[in-house]
């Protein structure tokens, strides 16, 4: 992956930015990723996602360690079936080991010891995403407004 080693995405528009592939910090994944990098990309974002696809038995993110912002891992099947996931999967969340072989997301809350996440066994590659919002982003408000539920209707397409 030469070229690759720095992040290089392009802001196309206000609050667009072209994602440009580049190498993984974890030298066990050998496919490119892509990476939004929150207030790196566009000023006042407070959110970075990084997105690689699997391909083989991994573990990511030793040692077990915390951060003082909130994260989210996401581990899904690729395009074809988000909903199905064929992998053994192993990851270190409080004082506890998780098994997973299904699609999921893992919320982090900040300050949380987990990882590392040990991929055992990859029947079929999947999707793994890292999301996760700044420090000043992850408050814990005493009061948490509440709001309507919003409904959603799909809009179909009217044909022409």
């Amino acid at each position: 992956m030469a070229g690759m080693e720095k992040l290089k995405n392009v802001v196309r528009e206000p609050n667009v930015v072209e994602l440009k592939p580049w190498k993984s910090i974890h030298k066990e994944i050998k496919e490119p990723m892509i990476t939004s990098l929150g207030g790196f990309d566009v000023p006042d974002n407070v959110m970075s996602m990084g997105f690689a696809r699997i391909t083989e038995p991994v573990c990511m993110g030793s040692p077990t360690h915390k951060h003082p912002h909130d994260q989210w891992i996401y581990l899904i099947g690729e395009a074809d079936s988000f909903d199905k996931l064929d992998a053994d999967i192993e990851m270190t969340l409080g004082d506890k080991v998780v098994k997973i072989n299904y699609p999921c997301y893992v919320f982090i809350p900040k300050n949380v010891m987990h990882c590392p996440l040990d991929v055992k066994r990859v029947g079929k590659p999947f999707i793994f995403i890292d999301a996760r919002v700044t420090e000043e982003a992850s408050v814990r408000p005493e009061k948490v407004a509440k709001h309507v539920p919003v409904k959603y209707i799909a809009n179909p397409r009217k044909k022409k």
